[in-house]
């Protein structure tokens, strides 16, 4: 069997086993409490599985994007409608529904069909504006999702012709409880696979650093967009299977309040979770219920009192797990660290492309302040070249001008005979650089591991021309075998560096790009550094470009240093001829020189 297609289904297996152990515990809670009750029970249980749908889906694009959405409830409603109006018997919609447009009169389809038809529309909606949600930035997603849902509303409610306006629609054929325990094995299996799939592991990238996951060449937009199709798809799901089983849709089952009442489980479960977003439907949904009944007249006599377990419940898990109950532990996670096979990536001595790096000319202005004055570098094909320079030299600038992060007003950027001069940070890190930061910028919420694999797939994709590279290969060389599988932000200072290094390394670029990679390190650590430096460059053959304070660091690892003076270079040669130069003495070396 094909390597890859073996993968696939090892994923897929590993995905509905996941997805089937978790609905196995919630049929086992439910069989439980439906085994003593009444028809009321029953109805409780049909809540739960919607409610565990819609959660589903709202992980599916906030989980794993960190983007905020209060307008989720308005696609689960587009889906609902879209279902009553092919769902109704004819006879019955051409009594509630006389001017029914676009031909839908006639229409009438089975619960599969009409779960189709309303996926389907729910899709095409959501999907455009989508485009719109993908692509802004800070509070601005949030706040459209919030306008789709007013909007969203008010058309149900005034577009009569079509959805019978605040009434409400009913005359659905209700299905069997079947139907919602499939559906919740469905959308669990989705939410599954797109997690563990490329897009979706980028897609979570994306969450932990928008600063870093584009410096390692993965798309913000390609990848939420992706997060947000899928959601809408299982988002779909679940209203399409609420409107059948409750035989009726109407615009009060998806106001705000119910959509924040499906975000409150979330955030209790564990936004970051599967498993704690199905904690959360269950928890949310029985306590919400025990709380109705307590605040019955015939018993306390206590007006919304499920709203008062709502606030006390969110509030004591914001002050005592404010990752949510489960925080990031997850059946499926877990079930992928155990099934995780060591590399078997054959290392393949790299060839050099024999393309250099060349930075010309460059002038950075910001305001009045010119950071950069005609500044430029040149890196040789595995050449390791150290930049220098007093705090504000220009340095670090001259670095995000090379991946795309700032701007330049003129000059040219060449990687051999490919021009970088207006690439922006995904295309400079497809194009063969990798940097690492100043200030450390890891996906802290994932393991070592999943931090260079993510590195590993996009060089896969967009790298393949290069030899692929073995992590568990780069993780040892690290020194980071024994932490492969604990979380990045659990690491000490100087093995989250190395992870960086490990990281960027993992991508087969052409070059590295280090900005201070012994910052904050001691002088044994810093020792260290160089080997591990030079041996990850080594493994992919790669030049180097390199930034740090520490002078001995730059003249042990570097083959050539450049001194920048105030945005300048103000002299560049071997280690021994900078150290050497009085001018780089009187700039930058002051008392030491």
């Amino acid at each position: 069997m094909d390597v890859r297609v073996c993968e696939v289904t090892t994923k897929f297996g590993r995905s509905a086993l996941s997805s089937a152990v978790l609905l196995a515990a919630v049929f086992v809670l439910a069989s439980a409490y439906t085994a003593t009750g009444g028809s009321s029970r029953d109805l409780l249980v049909d809540e739960m599985l919607t409610n565990l749908m819609l959660v589903v889906g709202m992980q599916v694009f906030i989980g794993n994007t960190g983007v905020l959405s209060f307008g989720h409830m308005a696609f689960a409603q587009v889906a609902a409608y879209a279902t009553a109006v092919v769902a109704i018997p004819v006879v019955e919609k051409t009594k509630a529904l006389p001017d029914l447009p676009f031909g839908l009169a006639d229409v009438h389809f089975g619960p599969a069909g009409s779960t189709a038809f309303a996926i389907a529309v729910t899709l095409v909606v959501g999907a455009t504006i989508g485009i719109v949600i993908c692509r802004a930035s800070g509070l601005a997603p949030t706040m459209i999702t919030l306008a789709a849902l007013f909007v969203v509303d008010q058309l149900v409610k005034n577009w009569k012709e079509l959805t019978r306006g605040a009434g409400g629609l009913s005359g659905i054929p209700q299905q069997s409880v079947l139907w919602l325990w499939g559906g919740a094995l469905v959308a669990l299996v989705v939410a599954h696979v797109f997690q563990e799939a490329r897009i979706g592991r980028f897609a979570i990238a994306t969450r932990e650093d928008a600063l870093a996951a584009p410096a390692l060449g993965i798309r913000l937009f390609t990848s939420r967009y992706a997060a947000w199709v899928v959601s809408m798809g299982v988002i779909a799901l679940a209203g399409s299977l609420r409107a059948q089983s409750l035989g009726s849709v109407n615009p009060k089952q998806f106001t705000l309040d119910s959509g924040i009442l499906i975000l409150v489980m979330l955030v209790v479960g564990g936004m970051r979770s599967l498993s704690g977003a199905v904690l959360g439907a269950v928890l949310i949904t029985a306590g919400t219920e025990l709380f109705r009944q307590l605040g019955d007249p015939q018993r306390l006599d206590i007006e919304r009192f499920p709203d008062v377990f709502l606030g006390g419940t969110m509030l004591l898990v914001m002050l005592l797990r404010p990752d949510g109950l489960l925080g990031d532990r997850d059946f499926g996670g877990w079930l992928r660290r155990r099934m995780t096979r060591r590399s078997d990536v054959t290392t393949v001595a790299p060839v050099s492309t024999g393309a250099a790096l060349e930075a010309t000319d460059i002038t950075v202005r910001f305001g009045g302040f010119v950071a950069l004055d005609g500044a430029g570098i040149r890196v040789g094909p595995g050449e390791i070249v150290g930049l220098i320079g007093p705090n504000g030299a220009g340095k670090t600038t001259l670095f995000n001008v090379i991946t795309g992060l700032v701007e330049q007003q003129r000059g040219r950027i060449r990687l051999g005979d490919l021009d970088l001069s207006e690439a922006t940070p995904v295309e400079v890190a497809r194009a063969g650089l990798a940097r690492t930061f100043q200030n450390l910028r890891l996906f802290n919420n994932l393991t070592v591991r999943e931090n260079v694999a993510l590195s590993a797939l996009v060089a896969e994709r967009h790298r393949s021309h290069r030899p692929p590279v073995n992590i568990d290969e780069l993780l040892e060389d690290a020194g980071l075998a024994e932490f492969a599988h604990r979380r990045a932000a659990t690491l000490d200072y100087g093995n989250q560096r190395r992870l960086e290094l490990a990281r960027a390394t993992a991508l087969a670029p052409e070059f590295l790009l280090l900005d201070e990679p012994t910052s904050g390190m001691s002088d044994t650590e810093s020792l260290a550094m160089v080997d591990r430096a030079r041996a990850a460059a080594a493994r992919i053959g790669a030049g180097v470009l390199v930034i740090d304070h520490d002078l001995g660091f730059i003249t042990r690892i570097s083959h050539h240093i450049v001194v920048f003076s105030e945005g300048r270079m103000l002299a560049e040669g071997s280690p021994a001829d900078v150290r050497a130069n009085p001018l780089v003495a009187a700039a930058y070396l002051g008392s030491q020189a």
